[in-house]
């Protein structure tokens, strides 16, 4: 497998990027804040949650080859998520969680291959194809 400039550490295996429409993240975000808020957490805690959420959401959509060791099994990792993404049917509705796998082990939704997705994207033939429209779709119904 080919590497980008030479380096071992960043897999050349195609994007897992970040599709969250704007709602959605104020909801995510405003659903966890304000309890913290409201529980009286300090703004200090508040702003290491969004800085901890932001760069692990920047981490696990990253394509790097890099080895979590035991910690692969406790935090969500680039190799976890990506199959989340995968456009093979055997993934579809796998690996949600955001933080920590247990959850999708809870739940039946865990899937840890060794490897990497061959392809991304969803399998939706009405997705509409264009920034614009996409950002519409999900009001359209």
């Amino acid at each position: 497998m080919a590497f980008p400039c030479g380096s071992p550490f960043f897999q050349n295996h195609g994007l897992a990027g970040s599709r969250n429409h704007f709602v959605e993240v104020l909801a995510t975000r405003t659903i966890i804040i304000v309890p913290l808020y409201i529980m009286g957490f300090s703004e200090m805690v508040m702003n290491i949650y969004i800085v901890w959420v932001s760069v692990q959401a920047l981490l696990i959509h990253a394509n790097v080859n890099w080895k979590f060791g035991f910690l692969k099994h406790i935090l969500v990792t680039p190799q976890f998520h990506h199959w989340h993404h995968s456009d093979d049917l055997a993934y579809v509705d796998k690996n949600y969680a955001i933080h920590f796998p247990v959850i999708d082990r809870i739940f039946g939704t865990y899937k840890m291959p060794s490897g990497w997705p061959q392809g991304y994207g969803i399998l939706d033939d009405d997705m509409p194809t264009g920034v614009i429209r996409q950002f519409f779709y999900p009001f359209k119904k």
